[in-house]
């Protein structure tokens, strides 16, 4: 009861302080809400013709929208200046950070741009909210030093968002692989060529994962399109960064190019991947009882140690100590 009268009082002192606080914020969210209906909104002749002929809704999956396709609109207008002012302007450079986003599963034309705009706006925002905010009271460099450091985390936020959601897909990736490898295998003992195998892996691999069918059907529009068929696995190896993937494409190159038997190969290959499916589940069970030592030294050691030695410790203080005073 106490801490909550003092975070009161403290309210209550420092009232002017959150009074600005509260009005730089309205302000702020006012300034935004401005620009944004002031870049987006349209004439007369666009809000009839958008009443006349309405937008066919799509059914295809969400997709994180900072990192989508658009050719216009609000986040184009604001993400394009700031793209060219700092991409990298070295090809090999812009080129490593689109593989990137591909393994990440942003495929887009704008991917590139919105990635490098949105890291410059968090360096900038952060810092500068922070700032703006003391725009009344006095800087010190413990303000500035806090500054960089919101640049800076501003600045890798988005390599951290791409880099989780890279892990994820890869992971949903490593887990569909064997059933679409037992399926590449049936389909292939059926006497499927192998693109029409894959094509038919794509179809129905796509309600366990949506992200491997995808790469699925591109490979397989890679090949239609006329692109040698090893170029086409080495591209999905790269576009998915899995190790198992990669094996895979090199499996079927290798088949390929000295004429084996595909069907063969896949069933060794598809036997060998279950077996170090299983040895790595072993593993992580082994790491298990290892892992376990610093939560039970940490919590339950000391709560057991408290149910146990604490009778014997209170019984010590109250009976032994006053004998041995006299």
């Amino acid at each position: 009861m106490n801490t909550i009268l003092n975070l009161i009082y403290q309210a209550y002192d420092n009232a002017a302080y959150f009074g600005v606080l509260a009005l730089i914020f309205l302000a702020t969210i006012a300034i935004v809400l401005a620009v944004y209906f002031l870049l987006t909104r349209k004439n007369v002749l666009q809000k009839r013709m958008g009443h006349l002929m309405p937008e066919k809704e799509t059914t295809t999956a969400k997709k994180p929208k900072l990192l989508d396709k658009q050719e216009s609109g609000f986040v184009v207008k604001i993400t394009k200046p700031l793209h060219e002012v700092a991409a990298p302007q070295d090809g090999s450079a812009n080129k490593k950070l689109r593989g990137k986003l591909i393994r990440a599963g942003f495929r887009s034309e704008g991917a590139v741009r919105n990635y490098v705009a949105a890291k410059v706006l968090l360096a900038v925002l952060f810092p500068g909210i922070y700032l703006f905010s003391l725009f009344f009271f006095t800087f010190t460099p413990q303000v500035l030093l806090f500054s960089a450091i919101l640049a800076l985390c501003g600045f890798f936020l988005p390599n951290v968002f791409m880099l989780h959601h890279t892990q994820a897909r890869q992971q949903k990736i490593s887990r569909a692989l064997p059933d679409a490898l037992d399926l590449m295998v049936v389909c292939v003992e059926a006497g499927l060529g192998l693109d029409m195998t894959f094509k038919r892996i794509g179809d129905e691999i796509r309600p366990l994962s949506k992200d491997l069918s995808d790469e699925f059907h591109l490979t397989t529009l890679e090949i239609r399109a006329g692109k040698p068929r090893d170029e086409s696995f080495k591209n999905m190896a790269l576009r998915t960064g899995v190790a198992e993937v990669g094996n895979l494409m090199t499996v079927l190159v290798q088949t390929s190019r000295f004429g084996t038997s595909m069907a063969k190969a896949l069933r060794v290959h598809a036997d060998a991947m279950r077996v170090k499916r299983r040895q790595l589940a072993e593993e992580r069970a082994a790491k298990s009882s290892v892992k376990l030592v610093f939560p039970l030294i940490m919590f339950i050691f000391p709560a057991l140690i408290a149910v146990l030695v604490g009778p014997a410790a209170i019984r010590i203080i109250r009976v032994l100590f006053p004998a041995l005073g006299g």
